[in-house]
């Protein structure tokens, strides 16, 4: 007995030590200068429960309001999420990848990837005024940025849908807007880049749009390009198609389509041009004003 007492408070205090000296453990990892540059959770960035998922690049969420309610499963880069309500519950019960220098304007990438949702969005996209896309010609940016229009990607990949966006894509104002929510989209490179261009595309049906496509004008939605693309229905469009004024717009009004690379590329090219039946054509295809429109 003279020999258990002491050697139980060693053991203690050997316990205590190990708990005392042991670093407390970080719960996510935030870049220099994001956040507001204070400890996290704060104004500036918060999450759902200890936000073990997340993971903030440096020079990320640094407006008030920019990244709260984030949900456990969220990567943000560097330079991304920095405006009004940018981020706000972007993968909130859901999963939510962010690219550098993305979802840089109000309300860009608000609620994408929520309630069950996916979504993912590239890098180093450019708003349409700075983006020179040359079909078949590669991309010229003058400043880096994804998702950069008002509202943008906003509830994209949001209820249960999933939303994927490529590089220099969705840079006008309500452009990408609910993709894939519902559902799914997929949108490549270099498209969308305008005012309301893909607005609603995949909603509650499916969207696959490639690269350089869905350009429309930078004016109103009735000269958006891909404007409600396989919403409740199904889109398929290849590369460098769609690029005009109105070009398919509402192209699958009650019908699926599939167009091709390098097709209805003109002013109100196959504008709902699945209104009756089902809509396919190949490439290089309805080139002219009005070409297979209703």
């Amino acid at each position: 007995m003279m020999k258990t007492v002491p050697t139980i408070a060693v053991l203690i205090a050997i316990a205590c030590f190990v708990f005392a000296a042991a670093p407390a453990a970080h719960a996510q990892a935030i870049g220099a200068e994001s956040c507001g540059g204070t400890p996290t959770p704060n104004t500036y960035c918060s999450w759902q429960g200890s936000g073990a998922g997340v993971t903030i690049g440096p020079s990320s969420c640094q407006n008030v309001g920019s990244c709260t309610d984030l949900g456990r499963n969220v990567t943000i880069g560097a330079g991304s999420c920095d405006a009004n309500n940018a981020c706000q519950d972007a993968g909130n019960s859901g999963a939510a990848q962010i690219g550098d220098n993305s979802c840089d304007a109000n309300s860009a990438c608000k609620d994408a990837g929520s309630d069950g949702g996916s979504f993912t969005v590239g890098s180093y996209s450019c708003p349409g005024s700075q983006l020179r896309y040359w079909p078949g010609g590669g991309l010229a940016c003058d400043n880096p940025g994804s998702c950069n229009g008002p509202h943008s990607c906003e509830n994209s990949g949001d209820s249960g849908g999933s939303s994927t966006i490529g590089e220099n894509s969705c840079a006008g104002d309500h452009s990408c807007y609910q993709t894939g929510e519902s559902n799914s989209s997929s949108i490549g490179s270099g498209s969308c880049l305008n005012y309301y261009d893909c607005f609603d595309a995949g909603f509650d049906g499916s969207a696959e749009i490639g690269d350089g496509s869905c350009i429309g004008a930078n004016t109103f939605s009735m000269n958006a390009a891909c404007y409600k693309a396989g919403m409740g229905q199904t889109a398929i469009i290849g590369d460098s198609s769609c690029d005009g004024d109105g070009a398919c717009y509402q192209i699958t009004d009650g019908y699926n389509a599939k167009v091709g690379n390098n097709s209805c590329d003109a002013r109100q090219a196959c504008f709902e041009a699945a209104n009756s039946a089902n809509f396919t054509k190949g490439n290089n295809k309805c080139d002219t004003i009005n070409a297979c429109s209703i």
